[in-house]
């Protein structure tokens, strides 16, 4: 797989990811799309977005979601303008915060209030695509990295660069 092409769809990921959280903020805020995907009392973004169980810390759950991707967002696109590894690393770190998000508030939806909202689900494996695809940009660039300025060397370039003379 050429890293272009997973550069690409990290970007359509975390598009995607920021689509769908906009989404969910609107289902709070206009409440006949909540039934949009309101399938049967445990599929239901209804009785996840009125059950009281939809802030953490006093933070509305959807303000995580957006604030999330529009940083990732923010990362992501000078990521595959650039290439630097340390672009890289913060959409892998910022990633894998959303999953821990994920993993709390899926439990919450789950466990709590027995119920599972399609959008939000949906939020949480963009999320896990966005830290898969980053994780496997990070490890298939480390040895190439090494002797790049930018930090980030494309791998597809790296490998096909004639090796100069010591």
């Amino acid at each position: 797989m050429k890293a272009e092409s997973v550069h690409a769809a990290l970007l359509l990921m975390v598009v995607v990811g920021l689509g769908l959280a906009v989404f969910a903020t609107l289902e709070t805020y206009i409440p006949p799309l909540q039934g949009a995907c309101s399938v049967n009392p445990f599929i239901s973004c209804s009785k996840v977005d009125t059950s009281n169980h939809t802030s953490t810390l006093g933070i509305p759950d959807w303000s995580i979601g957006v604030a999330g991707f529009v940083v990732l967002l923010g990362l992501e696109i000078p990521l595959y303008r650039t290439w630097r590894r340390d672009l890289l690393t913060g959409v892998l770190a910022v990633s894998g915060l959303g999953i821990v998000a994920a993993v709390y508030l899926g439990y919450v939806e789950l466990d709590v209030i027995h119920a599972l909202c399609p959008v939000c689900f949906s939020t949480y494996v963009a999320d896990t695509i966005v830290f898969l695809l980053s994780l496997w940009l990070f490890w298939s660039s480390r040895g190439a990295a090494s002797g790049d300025e930018a930090g980030l060397a494309k791998p597809d370039e790296a490998s096909e660069s004639p090796p100069t003379a010591a």
